[in-house]
């Protein structure tokens, strides 16, 4: 087993606490998420289907998606508070994704259910032996997703706001306010969209997958991508995810890699992402070095995998610290 000193490049790394400022006003919530969320059908299969091909499903169940409500779960698992706000459509999809929602104790006052539209959902096709995917998503109700007096509300009961970037407009509209309201924002977007650089301007925290750096840069290498990214929006943290090579992260003008856990038996990536970003969420609500919260969301997004769903094996902090001591890390760090 390495032990947790191993696990890092020889890049220079900042070991001061990440500190929340202290809000003088009442928090009800750690996090207000503001995004889309789905029904996610996840279909086994020995292959992905490409054009002109079909394929059989040898298994499919469906659980709740989501960028941002996913990592709200993982928070939530792991011992914080949260609010979610979307939009519904009042069929029996909607009606899933909000008591997958409240079964976790989500505060969902701020979800809009509308009339004559379907919620949104998504196919999943997983591979059986390497737990590769592929998403068709149908947007639904998400179209509709506005910036309401309920999310003013609950934004402003929050910590933390965390946005997902696909509706631009009424994200930007959402970050805006909570700043002006001493929250901080991150950004967790997998898509350059008209909006995405005012939106990025707003952001606190960006926490963003290879892809969304790469198409946004227009980039290949991937520390001159962070490097751009730091100089033109300068985040408080700023973090691009290389699935299953880990998290890069620039500090202090210094880079920080952190391998993931290959060993694990993977099934299934679908939401590893979103659960990195609510394990990272945790951590900075706990004052956590961004080394220490990078190997901590690793450790979350991994234990993740190895069940199939966005949702279905997210852990909670008690199985997260004892993931972490199996690989010899030690877990003085993460304190609560």
């Amino acid at each position: 087993m390495q032990k947790i000193s191993n696990r890092y490049k020889k890049y220079s790394i900042n070991k001061d606490l990440i500190i929340m400022e202290n809000n003088k006003k009442n928090t009800q919530f750690d996090v207000a998420g503001f995004g889309i969320a789905t029904l996610d059908y996840i279909c086994l299969v020995d292959e992905v289907a490409n054009f002109n091909n079909s394929i059989f499903i040898s298994d499919v169940n469906f659980f709740g998606g989501g960028v941002v409500p996913t990592a709200l779960v993982a928070l939530q698992r792991l011992g914080g508070k949260s609010a979610f706000v979307t939009s519904l459509g009042k069929d029996w999809t909607g009606k899933e994704i909000i008591k997958g929602l409240k079964k976790e104790k989500i505060d969902c006052s701020g979800v809009d259910f509308v009339d004559n539209i379907h919620s949104p959902f998504s196919f999943v096709q997983v591979t059986r032996s390497l737990g590769e995917r592929a998403i068709a998503f149908y947007p639904g109700s998400s179209s509709l997703l506005k910036f309401t007096e309920r999310a003013k509300y609950l934004i402003s009961k929050s910590k933390i706001l965390h946005l997902d970037g696909l509706k631009p407009e009424e994200n930007l509209k959402a970050a805006e306010f909570a700043r002006k309201h001493g929250l901080k924002v991150m950004i967790d977007t997998n898509k350059v969209m008209e909006g995405t650089k005012r939106l990025l301007a707003n952001a606190d925290y960006l926490i963003l997958p290879q892809s969304f750096l790469y198409d946004y840069t227009g980039l290949k290498d991937i520390k001159d991508a962070l490097l751009r990214i730091k100089k033109e929006y300068d985040p408080e943290i700023l973090v691009v995810t290389i699935g299953i090579e880990g998290s890069l992260a620039l500090v202090n003008n210094g880079f920080l890699y952190v391998k993931t856990f290959k060993e694990i038996e993977r099934k299934d990536t679908t939401g590893a992402g979103d659960v990195y970003h609510g394990a990272f969420l945790f951590g900075i609500i706990h004052g956590w070095s961004v080394k220490d919260i990078m190997v901590f969301s690793s450790a979350a997004s991994s234990i993740k995998c190895m069940s199939y769903g966005g949702r279905n094996g997210i852990p909670n902090f008690d199985a997260t610290m004892r993931f972490l001591k199996e690989h010899d890390i030690d877990i003085k760090n993460f304190r609560i």
